[in-house]
């Protein structure tokens, strides 16, 4: 563990943790309506180089965000935006965030008074910027070293390397960069998948037990793999920034298929791809256009767009990252000034219910919601 950022980070953090919960349960408790009770949170990483922090939004039941202030994560931030998606990850009761300014990551629990800061460890790589949880593994991409390490986690939320974990990405020819953007498991646990936006690959590895295969590398439908989620039956769905489009594939730890190839949704630079906890639909986050788009996915796994522009961001907030409720009824994107939120009807179409600001600009990605 990092016994300076323990030292310094630890205090900071629970005192904001009792000012987050209290300042929510103070208005649920109030002469207001129904519609503003509290149930649950948004957190986006400020991604600070000054320090890094979460920033916590409250929930409302009638789909309203209301800022709150921020809590440490015992890191440093880049500074800019980490170009993924999932540097922020809630798992169970605990938040993962990756500090990509001194290669760090920090778990903090999320508890009754707020969040509790509880360990920051090296993340054995450069640049971190993305962080994938199963039972209690994780593993976290390091971007600037075009790597995943792992970690066992603890109940308690405290991390400790796997020792020999490191496994190297598909190299990018010339020795550039990859430029990944996400790491996952699959929802059965048994392989990891990353993104790579520099070469248009999708890398897997099989997990055999704590530990990951060699990479394996398989090229992407569309251009610049981004951001991707699983549907119902497992399905691996990917946005492709350059293509503006999604693609499908089925996933095993000894094979990889397309199902659908790069369905456009009309809209530029599709970043950020989410998907309803029914697999019934999935979400684009459009950084070019502003907008949300929308497909229909099939049990097969094929793809429909339902709607090119099913939400929009107002005028001046570059959406920069998504995450659904864990109920699926709400969406909610972020962007450089705070987060927009959007309910989910049942037919997957998308309607507007309130947007918070916060000074969240130092850092374009990440967010969980609980």
């Amino acid at each position: 563990m990092n016994r300076r950022l323990a030292r310094t980070a630890l205090p900071a953090a629970a005192t904001l943790a009792l000012t987050v919960i209290g300042a929510g349960a103070a208005e649920a408790a109030g002469p207001s309506t129904a519609g503003s009770r509290v149930v649950g949170h948004v957190y986006e990483a400020t991604n600070d180089a000054a320090g890094n922090a979460v920033q916590v939004f409250d929930r409302t039941a009638d789909g309203r965000v209301l800022a709150g202030p921020l809590v440490p994560t015992g890191g440093l931030g880049a500074g800019a935006s980490l170009h993924s998606q999932y540097g922020v990850v809630r798992s169970g009761n605990l938040l993962f965030v990756v500090n990509g300014g001194d290669s760090t990551v920090s778990t903090l629990a999320i508890t009754k008074h707020g969040l509790v800061w509880r360990d920051t460890e090296s993340s054995h790589g450069t640049l971190p910027v993305s962080i994938a949880v199963h039972d209690a593994v994780a593993y976290v991409l390091n971007q600037g070293s075009d790597t995943v390490a792992g970690f066992f986690v603890g109940s308690d939320g405290h991390l400790r390397p796997i020792p020999g974990s490191t496994r190297a990405l598909t190299p990018a020819p010339g020795g550039a960069n990859t430029a990944a953007a996400e790491v996952a498991f699959t929802p059965n646990g048994r392989t990891v998948v990353v993104t790579e936006k520099a070469t248009n690959v999708i890398d897997t590895f099989a997990v055999h037990g704590a530990y990951l295969s060699g990479a394996v590398a398989h090229a992407s439908a569309g251009t610049t793999p981004y951001g991707f989620a699983f549907d119902g039956h497992a399905h691996l769905l990917v946005s492709e920034a350059t293509t503006g489009s999604v693609s499908s594939y089925r996933v095993t730890p000894s094979s990889f298929s397309t199902v659908a190839a790069a369905l456009p949704d009309t809209q530029t630079a599709a970043c950020w791809l989410v998907v309803t906890g029914n697999g019934r639909f999935a979400y684009t986050v459009n950084a070019g256009t502003a907008t949300i788009s929308s497909y229909r996915v099939a049990a097969d796994g094929s793809l429909a767009l339902l709607d090119a522009v099913a939400g929009s961001t107002a005028a001046g907030s570059t959406p920069t990252d998504a995450i659904l409720s864990p109920d699926s009824r709400s969406l909610y994107v972020r962007t450089a000034t705070g987060v927009s939120a959007f309910a989910v009807a049942p037919d997957g179409s998308l309607s507007a219910t309130g947007t918070a600001t916060a000074d969240v600009v130092a850092g374009t990605a990440g967010i969980a919601a609980d």
